[in-house]
């Protein structure tokens, strides 16, 4: 399995969130966006068609998804945002034309990912260096930051698919940083996350209200009060919906959504909580209309 990453990133009062994920051997691409509010402010994406060539080698991709996610992390962390986004627009204009020559496979990703090949090495002001430059030198200096405050979560083939197999148990965490969550046995301290009054399955198009509760104790009595709920509504065929929230004195947090409507393709939300250096994440499917 490989992995990918996701962070969120404050900077000058906005959030910003990173995602990196390789799309899989049968396009063999490393993606990473940034997003705001659920909107694509600027990506970068990376082939590794040569190693597949050359005899593929997962721990060299998962050491490449990580260099590229930290070096877009590093560029956001050094208010590179306009940089970035006159940069994705420039090279997105000129993949326009080649565009039009991939194949109908790739088309539907192409579509809704309209993303860069890469950063370029120039940048339109006289008076600011390139910002790929900066980007390799804020990558070093941050990598502390960006291991902190990334979380390195399964991305599969199919990520929308691996929703029906979680469970209504309340949802483990570990400390930040420490990789993929674990089941509620293995650590005594902790965030537990669940869903109150849980039905366990959601439908396109509908109005929802979801009700998040932390804990830092797996049978619910101690509630975790001021945790940061981030909602994701993630799909094939719509940009994501991302909504924030925080739990309040008895742990709960409370979002309201209308889901988008979509009748192919996948979706599922995605809950994440945050507190103290912990984390907890459960997932739900979302059924077409």
């Amino acid at each position: 399995m490989i992995t990918g990453f996701n962070t969120d990133i404050e900077y000058d009062g906005v959030t910003y969130h990173v995602q990196t994920e390789d799309k899989g051997l049968d396009t063999p691409l490393i993606l990473s966006l940034v997003y705001v509010g659920g909107a694509i402010l600027a990506s970068k994406r990376s082939l590794y068609n040569d190693l597949v060539d050359s005899g593929f080698s997962e721990k060299v991709l998962t050491e490449r998804l990580q260099r590229q996610h930290k070096l877009i992390c590093a560029a956001v962390r050094a208010g590179r945002i306009e940089d970035l986004k006159r940069m994705g627009e420039r090279d997105a204009a000129s993949r326009g034309a080649s565009s039009l020559t991939e194949g109908t496979s790739k088309e539907g990703e192409d579509a809704r990912v309209p993303a860069p090949k890469s950063i370029p090495d120039h940048s339109p002001r006289k008076s600011t260096p390139p910002a790929g430059e900066d980007i390799k030198a804020d990558a070093d200096s941050n990598s502390k930051k960006v291991a902190k405050s990334s979380t390195a979560t399964p991305v599969g083939r199919k990520a929308a698919t691996a929703a029906p197999g979680v469970s209504t148990e309340p949802a483990r965490s570990k400390a930040r940083g420490d990789g993929e969550k674990t089941n509620a046995e293995t650590l005594p301290d902790g965030l537990y996350l669940s869903l109150l009054d849980d039905q366990g399955e959601f439908r396109a198009g509908e109005l929802v209200t979801i009700r998040v509760h932390t804990s830092r104790s797996k049978d619910g009595r101690v509630p975790a009060a001021g945790a940061s709920v981030t909602v994701k509504v993630l799909g094939t065929t719509f940009r994501p919906v991302i909504l924030p929230a925080t739990t309040d004195k008895e742990g709960v947090a409370v979002v309201r959504a209308t889901l988008p409507r979509f009748t192919s393709g996948r979706a599922a939300i995605l809950i994440r909580a945050v507190a103290d250096g912990n984390e907890a994440e459960l997932r739900r499917i979302i059924q077409q209309a």
